[in-house]
């Protein structure tokens, strides 16, 4: 096996690892495809109660039997509608769906105000959840265990809730593609008996747009993830930081996401406008100077205070005594023998390279036409002012004449 396919299979297990890490998110999606509804358990004096989700056919039925309630009879009627068990009876739907009914009568009706709001506010977190699936519906959609949850379950049975539509749509929609890929490798064998370039060709296009959809399908769950930890990204509004009388804007999500975002960055980059990021690694770069700097001149009143200055130092003199090849072998017989040379570093390699860090300037520049980094040196200003010739000439529009 080369080192790209270990490298390729070493970023598919990553993939694999963080994608069974997150799969927790998508829980209420889950339950929602297999069971068809979500639950809320709560007790009412003792008495466990169980309230679920509607589908939408309970949903109109529910529209037309609160069509002329008040806004707490809407509310009771949507509690008695909800209501999935009651101390371990599993209220199921009989005479014609009037299970709602008789609850309403028999329970929810009697419920003071006070009583109706607090459990109305678990209904309310119920179809917050629902709709917390829908937006994470698609990126549980192009994760790998939902294709194969699809593969052992198939098409929900029943009348399916929003989540089981959208799901069922889209793995329906796979299917297709897999069927329309099989005919197409079939295709470019018989295309690859003829010629063997237009198969390689045909293999370029579909490993090209295969790489499209997996692009998409990563960016649409990093957008699920970022708006699950985050919120929307129109809510997330930026802190402003004032650090030495200078106020910075500090964004809360600061990766580009799109290409305009991108472009705008590179291009401040290049005037060498600095952010707060900037400000904070100049700091950081200033501190660690400053503490390096205190200890060299610590370091030198120590070696000052132990040797005293340069009337109370040591004293003497040097001599320069020279010796002959043959009386050098005499005192030391080694010192003819050829030996490599070495040399010791005073400080170690990471304290050098971190000094090295530290000294480097960071400056506005861009990557050159041959892949380096190359420094925007600013044009050359003509002493009488005006535009150059260089300038006019660049701004010329070539024509053809006949």
């Amino acid at each position: 096996m080369d080192q790209e396919a270990l490298l390729r299979e070493a970023a598919e297990d990553t993939l694999r690892r963080e994608a069974d890490a997150r799969r927790f998110l998508y829980s209420d999606v889950e339950e929602m495809i297999q069971r068809g509804f979500l639950t809320q358990h709560f007790m009412v004096e003792g008495v466990p109660v169980v309230l679920r989700t509607l589908n939408p056919r309970e949903v109109s039925d529910l529209l037309l039997r609160s069509v002329q309630s008040n806004e707490i009879n809407w509310m009771r009627h949507h509690i008695a509608a909800s209501v999935y068990m009651i101390n371990g009876y599993a209220i199921e739907p009989q005479y014609a769906s009037n299970q709602a009914w008789y609850v309403y009568n028999e329970w929810v009706k009697d419920l003071h105000y006070e009583q109706v709001l607090v459990v109305y506010a678990y209904i309310t977190g119920l179809r917050n959840r629902v709709g917390r699936a829908t937006r994470i519906v698609d990126a549980f959609c192009h994760e790998r265990y939902s294709r194969s949850l699809w593969r052992m379950s198939g098409t929900p049975v029943g009348e399916r809730n929003i989540i089981q539509r959208l799901w069922a749509a889209y793995n329906e929609s796979e299917d297709r593609y897999d069927a329309d890929i099989r005919q197409w490798q079939h295709t470019r064998s018989v295309v690859g008996s003829m010629s063997g370039k237009g198969a390689k060709s045909l293999l370029e296009a579909e490993n090209k747009w295969e790489e499209k959809r997996q692009r998409r399908a990563q960016r649409t769950i990093e957008d699920a993830v970022n708006w699950l930890i985050s919120g929307e990204k129109e809510d997330q509004k930026p802190m402003l930081v004032t650090v030495n009388g200078q106020t910075y804007e500090v964004p809360k999500v600061h990766a580009a996401q799109t290409i305009e975002e991108m472009e705008s960055e590179m291009m401040r980059a290049v005037r060498g406008e600095k952010d707060y990021h900037d400000l904070l690694v100049e700091q950081y770069k200033e501190g660690h100077r400053r503490r390096l700097e205190e200890a060299r001149q610590k370091q030198q009143a120590a070696l000052a205070a132990a040797w005293g200055d340069d009337e109370g130092g040591l004293r003497g003199e040097t001599r320069m005594v020279g010796y002959t090849p043959e009386q050098l072998a005499e005192i030391n017989p080694d010192m003819l023998k050829k030996k490599p040379n070495t040399q010791r570093a005073a400080v170690s390699p990471e304290q050098e390279r971190f000094t090295e860090y530290l000294d480097t300037e960071v400056k506005v520049g861009w990557i050159g036409m041959g892949g380096t980094p190359e420094a925007a040196n600013p044009a050359p200003q003509r002493k009488g002012g005006g535009e150059s010739l260089q300038d006019k000439i660049s701004r010329r529009a070539p024509t053809l004449k006949q």
